[in-house]
């Protein structure tokens, strides 16, 4: 041992000796210390861990939420209305669980009917999100709450296509009735001229007796009066154009009553009695015709209308 070394231990264990409990309070001193150091790495640790495991805005963080859990649950259930209120009190407390925006949205538009708040809480789950995993569906969700929404709009261009449709389909199956209530008619035509031809004969020898009245007169006339006789026989077949309106009476016996209800507008009566009508204006101008000083504009309710 060198001679300095000997001098540092000799005053070492003089100053131990003056100071035992320096010495002490130093060793107590250096272990805290190193006790202190340790329990912060383990702290580090934990939390690098602790991030890992659950990125910040995941879905395990989302998950993690006592209220997004409450809601899973309420979901599970068939409690739609307490689902959504449980995640809007976990967006309160966390704006961060952006994942309840999509339950929501998801809630409003596949299980309460609401387009609408469906497509807000969407857009605000891919603002929040926008490279999510499920964007394409979400977008493809948000199509079909914006169909919706459309379809439950009146008069839309979704509506009117399928109304025009489904028009176009009636007037095709009316058209192939019309058809054959035209060939049926012609049938019927054929028959009835077949039966008018078999029974001509009686009508000639019925039109025939109206000249013995004429022969009775005869021997007081003289011969060359007979012209007006043959001219009076052409005057019996003028008994016949009386079935013409007989004809033309037929329609106002198969004339129908209509009174006027709340709603009811020309047009809507032409479509419910003409149904196969191809020109509904020109059916409404008959209804007019049959109801003189109708006013269309202004139908009163009671008032009754002969529906030709």
């Amino acid at each position: 041992m060198t001679p300095i070394e000997n001098k540092t231990v000799s005053q070492n264990d003089l100053t131990a000796k003056a100071n035992p409990w320096l010495a002490e309070f130093t060793l107590h001193d250096h272990s805290r210390v190193m006790k202190r150091n340790l329990f912060l790495t383990l702290l580090t640790a934990l939390a690098l861990t602790s991030c890992q495991q659950t990125p910040s805005g995941s879905d395990a963080e989302d998950e993690r939420n006592p209220f997004f859990r409450q809601a899973s649950k309420d979901v599970a259930d068939l409690n739609y209305p307490a689902a959504i209120k449980q995640f809007e009190k976990a967006l309160a407390v966390n704006p961060s669980v952006v994942k309840a925006y999509l339950q929501i949205g998801l809630l409003y538009g596949d299980k309460l009917g609401d387009p609408i708040s469906a497509i807000y809480f969407y857009q605000k789950y891919l603002e929040a999100r926008p490279n999510a995993a499920e964007r394409e569906e979400v977008v493809a969700a948000m199509e079909k709450a914006k169909i919706d929404f459309a379809l439950s709009l009146t008069n839309t261009g979704i509506q009117n296509t399928a109304e025009i449709a489904r028009i176009s389909k009636e007037n095709v199956d009316y058209k192939q009735q019309i058809l054959q209530l035209q060939g049926a008619l012609a049938a019927k035509e054929a028959q009835v001229s077949q039966a008018a031809g078999a029974a001509a004969p009686p009508k000639a020898t019925a039109v025939v007796p109206a000249s013995p009245m004429q022969e009775k007169k005869a021997p007081k006339a003289t011969p060359a009066k007979a012209e007006p006789v043959a001219s009076a026989i052409p005057s019996v077949p003028a008994a016949t154009p009386p079935a013409a309106p007989a004809e033309a009476a037929a329609p106002s016996a198969e004339s129908k009553q209509h009174t006027i209800a709340k709603g009811d507008t020309l047009w809507k009566l032409a479509r419910k009695y003409y149904p196969a009508s191809l020109d509904l204006n020109e059916e409404i101008a008959k209804i007019k015709a049959a109801n003189p000083g109708l006013d269309d504009r202004n139908l009163k309710l009671g008032t009754v209308l002969t529906i030709p």
